[in-house]
């Protein structure tokens, strides 16, 4: 009797054992997997501060980046992304960057984006943007598009 009472002790502590493990795997998966908005977010953010080095970092190694401006499409992959950042905050200094709207998918984000800057002459640009962007499971983006329709104000 005395081993059984053991017997089935032990197999309630592995139960316990078994549904602790499967709470705290199922807890930290929900903590751990970075929402698609919170990756936008941070880079909405790096990319108001002008540090393409910070904003170049949030890409997958072999993500794509894509900016078009009317007729005019730029295709940036893997490497080539911290260039194309780094020519942007260069040309125009960023005077203000507001997300005027979005909405979160799965792993996607869009959203539309009104950004005031400075050009090289001078002039102020106000940049309309639609921004898409998708992020893989380990919160790198993946894919991402800006469509701007810039309106030229003095």
């Amino acid at each position: 009797m005395q081993s059984l009472r053991s017997d089935l002790r032990q197999r309630l502590l592995y139960c316990i054992y078994a549904v602790a493990l499967v709470s705290s795997l199922v807890i930290y998966k929900s903590v751990a997997t970075l929402k698609p908005m919170s990756v936008a977010q941070r880079h909405w953010a790096a990319i108001a501060s002008a540090n393409p080095q910070l904003t170049a970092k949030q890409y997958s190694e072999d993500a794509v980046f894509i900016r078009s401006y009317g007729a005019v499409d730029q295709i940036y992959q893997g490497q080539s992304i911290y260039p194309a950042w780094k020519e942007f905050v260069s040309k125009y200094q960023i005077q203000d960057f507001r997300v005027v709207n979005h909405k979160q998918g799965n792993q996607q984000v869009e959203a539309l984006i009104r950004m005031t800057a400075k050009s090289p002459e001078g002039v102020i640009v106000v940049f309309s943007v639609s921004h898409q962007v998708r992020i893989n499971h380990k919160g790198k983006i993946i894919h991402e598009v800006w469509q701007a329709n810039p309106e030229f104000n003095v």
